[in-house]
């Protein structure tokens, strides 16, 4: 019999009740078609996967709810809007922000928005937005010792958005 020599891998997983926000969202698909802005109640799940510290754990558990809490907190009730698509137009004035896609027009109050760096606001493209910021927010704090970590987003309970990212440094252009 051989044993291996390999090393357990260890993952923490948080997934809580209070990981949920509830936004309003519209993107696009086959090149010109847009959808109607609707609303979701998101479900968000975390993973980290890395070796156990010396207190024989991966990361704190209440850190990373803490930091997945902030990421959440922030979208709930808001309109969430692409930055990075190439036919959707996003501006904004002292009071308010307008959205463009073709002959289409949407105009909100700046603090019902949230104006993020992706091309769609779908929930693969959410969950790698709450990934860097997650990742942003923690990697003083765990270090850099990680592997990876999942995020997944559930926009209609059992339909979900999963990235997986490498645990690195921030770079300062994200």
């Amino acid at each position: 019999m051989t044993h291996s020599t390999e090393q357990p891998v260890f993952r923490v997983d948080v997934s809580k009740e209070q990981f949920v926000f509830s936004a309003a969202h519209f993107i696009t698909f086959a090149g010109d078609i847009c959808e109607r802005i609707h609303g979701h109640n998101y479900g968000v799940r975390v993973s980290v996967e890395g070796p156990l510290d010396e207190n024989r754990y991966v990361v704190d558990f209440i850190a990373l709810r803490d930091a997945v809490l902030a990421e959440t907190g922030s979208l709930d009730h808001h309109v969430l809007l692409p930055d990075r698509h190439a036919q959707i137009r996003v501006t904004k004035d002292e009071k308010e922000t307008t959205a463009t896609f073709q002959d289409r027009r949407w105009v909100f109050p700046n603090e019902d928005c949230v104006h993020l760096p992706v091309t769609n606001t779908t929930a693969e493209e959410l969950a790698e937005y709450i990934g860097r910021r997650v990742i942003d927010q923690t990697f003083d704090k765990f270090g850099d010792h990680l592997s990876w970590i999942e995020v997944a987003v559930d926009e209609n309970q059992g339909q979900w958005g999963v990235c997986r990212l490498p645990w690195k440094r921030p770079s300062a252009s994200q």
